[in-house]
């Protein structure tokens, strides 16, 4: 299945990265599910083209016109941006350029379709936790690749606490989010050289007055400043928080809206052509079935790289925990915090939460002669009793030889430094690490780090999820959370 691509484009300078856009780089993607196409969107080292695999070409030349025979056609008449565009002329039998040329001339002019490559900026919100912004991430960055949009990196999130109760319902959730940048969750500057050596710009984003309703992810769109004359080429897609779609249907859905979007505005501005289309996303978490492109998932979860700082730290408490890497240690997320609580209450109680966790380490194999490193988030609003009772139920199970936290191994100046979700990822970096993992089924944290270590090419069997299909979330996580 063919899918469209744009063009890539320099605006005016705006004063954070737009200005300093790539040269013009365009294709039309072909999706292929053979083995060859997969293993070229699996590498992260693949060359520039790797995501332009199989292309037809959107590349303006000397050989897109034949002015003789279409001399009334506009000189930004793109034939095969013409037909990528409106697939129901492919349908119809016109495949080639003279069969557009005539479409054009004959009917197209007249019917006010979109004759010029279109060239799109993609912005988006991730909302939520750690995870679920990284997700919002993946989701984003597969789209944009798709369709060869310009991206503009969503800000960072962090809550207030994990000791408040979160739920998707406003009048009962009691989190507070704020924005930080994005850059002190991933490294956003080896991010943007990755993908411009893919041939895809990614933009840093650009200053927020004001964050989004979080306790409406389906329309929470980025608000940015913008003049009235750059708003009116904004078209916002919708139905598409949780909606795991598949690629090339979500693919279509923008493809639609951005081109009828386009033709509006060809039709209201005769006086110019327009510069560009921006494209506005609310929270992307789980808009897209991740399996039904899963090599390009795959790669684009390769290309997400963290931030070296929490990074470094991770680092320093692996060498601390582990004489320098000479012991192995297994890892644990515990999730039994507050803001947790209805993920117990539906399991049937703390008791019942414990025995899964209890089947979990046993079937992963811990025992008692390996130190266990637990994240859990009861530390950070002073549950130390409760970590404490935890600790002594892991070490009477005897699932480890001890317990162990980043609050052993990093100074409190450094940890009071940190936001709610870099502690967080300072914690999931430390867990990938270990010999043997266990997490818990029903949250996006621990699905994703399963993925992400068997990404890293630790064994799959290495990591092993507290059987939590009571909650229902295990069709969608199948679906959508799956990147390996």
């Amino acid at each position: 299945m063919d899918v469209w691509v744009d063009d890539h484009h320099q605006s005016q300078d705006t004063g954070w990265d737009l200005g300093q856009a790539a040269s013009q780089r365009t294709g039309v993607l072909r999706i292929k599910e053979d083995k060859a196409a997969a293993d070229r969107l699996g590498s992260t080292t693949a060359p520039r083209d790797s995501l332009q695999a199989e292309s037809q070409g959107l590349h303006p030349s000397s050989e897109s016109r034949n002015s003789t025979e279409a001399e009334d056609l506009p000189e930004d008449f793109d034939w095969q941006a013409y037909l990528a565009y409106y697939p129901d002329l492919v349908s119809s039998g016109i495949s080639s350029e003279s069969g557009a040329q005539q479409h054009y001339l004959a009917h197209g002019r007249q019917e006010g379709r979109v004759h010029r490559r279109l060239k799109v900026l993609m912005h988006y919100t991730a909302c939520t936790g750690l995870i679920n912004q990284h997700y919002s991430h993946i989701a984003a960055f597969t789209l944009s690749s798709a369709i060869g949009a310009e991206l503009v990196l969503a800000p960072g999130l962090q809550r207030d606490s994990f000791a408040s109760y979160f739920s998707a319902h406003n009048e009962q959730n009691e989190v507070t989010w704020t924005s930080m940048s994005t850059d002190q969750l991933l490294d956003v500057d080896r991010i943007i050289e990755e993908w411009r050596a893919r041939g895809m710009d990614v933009h840093k984003t650009p200053p927020l007055p004001s964050l989004p309703n979080m306790g409406d992810p389906d329309t929470a769109y980025p608000q940015y400043q913008q003049s009235p004359e750059e708003e009116r080429l904004n078209v916002r897609l919708s139905d598409i928080y949780l909606k795991a779609w598949d690629l090339p249907e979500l693919v279509e859905r923008t493809r639609k809206a951005v081109v009828e979007h386009a033709a509006r505005m060809e039709l209201e501005q005769t006086d110019a052509p327009i510069d560009h289309i921006n494209l506005y996303l609310p929270c992307t978490f789980f808009m897209l079935r991740s399996i039904s492109d899963l090599p390009r998932a795959t790669m684009v979860a390769r290309t997400l790289f963290f931030a070296p700082l929490l990074t470094g730290l991770a680092d320093e408490i692996v060498a601390g925990m582990t004489a320098a890497g000479a012991a192995p240690f297994n890892s644990l997320h515990l999730r039994i915090e507050k803001d947790a609580k209805d993920w117990s209450t539906i399991m049937g109680g703390t008791g019942v939460l414990w025995e899964g966790y209890a089947a979990a380490m046993q079937e992963a194999g811990f025992d008692n002669q390996a130190p266990l490193y637990t994240a859990s988030g009861l530390l950070t609003y002073g549950a130390a009793q409760d970590m404490v009772d935890a600790e002594s139920t892991l070490t009477a199970l005897g699932f480890c030889s001890s317990v162990h936290t980043k609050e052993m191994y990093l100074p409190s100046k450094v940890l009071d430094g940190l936001a709610s979700e870099q502690k967080a990822l300072v914690d999931f970096l430390v867990l990938a690490r270990g010999a043997r993992y266990v997490g818990f089924g029903s949250s996006t944290f621990s699905f994703f780090l399963r993925e992400h270590r068997t990404l890293q090419g630790l064994p799959r069997s290495s990591s092993v999820l507290v059987d939590a299909s009571v909650i229902g979330t295990d069709a969608l996580f199948q679906a959508a959370a799956t990147i390996v």
